[in-house]
């Protein structure tokens, strides 16, 4: 008998793990499991977001969700990740993962999520009215491209008790996760307490700490690194890449650096790399625009200068109009705001995703967009 959509029971976890294994992992040869990649989703505490379709007591077809705050410049917003969708290779092609794709975005949405961003870009999540969004640049830097700064740092490993460091450096940040002491432990120490690929490195300044980099997490081969997360002190940062590249011996190590990220971006300029294309990271989709759109307002008056007394999406058949007190932004598709307010990338990772039309955006509102882009970082899903 079929069951589902629905949340996983507690007995049930495991097998559904297994299926996402078996699907993503045993192709890859990787040794590992998808519980010890990612703790933080594939726990009895987050059963209500392993939502799964079951026959007779069998996992075979599934989602993974994780819900969370996420800070932007001063904006609270409550954020849902969806990941690991997958069916067993017997009982694809019966709309399984689109089912299991609405159930989710229903209870997302029902839990008062505001923003959602799917880790993949496929025809599942653009017929759900996720597109790509937000501005990334992804960088491939070669050892010896990164010339020396100046300034002496110490850089070490990290150990169990440097947690109050991170803690004090990843809230610096502008953009960042809600985490608290045991969350932020759970997704450092992976790397330590398990056989996850996962190294951080933190420098210090005068005994102080001033950035980390994290990378890893998924084996890339010998020859190339990611770094998964990065916060701090920018010329540390590249100080670390440089680190990294000299202390593991690897050729390549990879950045993602979002558009907001000016001082980044500006010193690796002068490091004479060139920017690449702006790509997005995942699929987003505003799913909740009301309480979005509240959210957002105090931002947009403090970057327009305006106080803005109306706010709102009204959605016409297949399209929609932004309201901003007397002005109308006229949206394609009501997922075009999306795209209004994180921006379309210059390079498309899915050619079957169509380009969404946005006219009559007044220009004062061109002067706050886009929003700041989240970039995953160690909370990935």
């Amino acid at each position: 008998m079929i069951e589902g959509p629905r949340a996983a029971k507690p007995e049930e976890l495991q097998k559904a793990v297994e299926l996402v294994d078996e699907v993503f992992l045993s192709r890859r040869k990787i040794p590992l499991t998808m519980r010890e990649i990612f703790p933080h989703v594939f726990c009895e505490e987050n059963i209500q977001n392993i939502r799964v379709i079951v026959e007779d007591g069998r996992p075979i077809s599934h989602i993974a969700l994780w819900e969370g705050e996420l800070l932007l410049y001063g904006i609270w917003l409550r954020v849902g990740f969806m990941g690991s969708v997958c069916t067993h290779p017997d009982y694809r092609g019966r709309g399984y993962a689109t089912l299991l794709v609405r159930d989710s975005l229903s209870k997302m949405r029902d839990d008062g999520v505001e923003l959602v961003l799917i880790s993949g870009f496929r025809d599942l999540y653009v017929r759900a009215g996720c597109l790509e969004a937000g501005w990334v640049y992804h960088y491939r830097i070669e050892r010896g491209e990164l010339k020396p700064i100046g300034g002496d740092l110490e850089i070490t490993m990290y150990e169990t008790n440097d947690l109050p460091d991170l803690v004090e450096i990843y809230q610096r940040e502008p953009v960042r996760y809600r985490r608290n002491l045991n969350e932020f432990r759970l997704l450092v120490e992976r790397g330590i307490n398990s056989n996850v690929p996962l190294s951080l490195y933190i420098a210090r300044r005068a005994g102080r700490p001033v950035a980390y980099a994290s990378t890893g997490l998924f084996p890339d081969g010998e020859d190339e690194l990611n770094v998964f997360e990065y916060a701090g002190s920018r010329e540390a940062v590249i100080k670390l890449v440089r680190y990294i590249q000299d202390e593991t011996g690897v050729r390549f190590v990879c950045l993602d650096v979002p558009h907001q990220d000016h001082e980044l971006l500006s010193l690796l300029e002068l490091q004479g790399l060139e920017k690449p294309p702006s790509q997005a990271q995942a699929s987003m989709s505003i799913i909740n625009p009301k309480s979005f759109l509240e959210k957002v307002k105090p931002y947009l008056e403090e970057r327009t200068e305006r106080r803005i007394r109306v706010l709102e999406l009204r959605k016409l058949e297949e399209r929609a109009n932004l309201i901003i007190d007397r002005d109308e932004v006229l949206l394609e598709r009501p997922e075009a705001l999306t795209q209004l307010f994180f921006g379309a990338p210059d390079r498309l990772r899915h050619s079957g995703q169509p380009r969404v039309r946005v006219r009559g955006v007044p220009r004062y509102l061109r002067r706050a967009l886009p929003l700041p882009t989240p970039t995953y970082g160690l909370n990935y899903l």
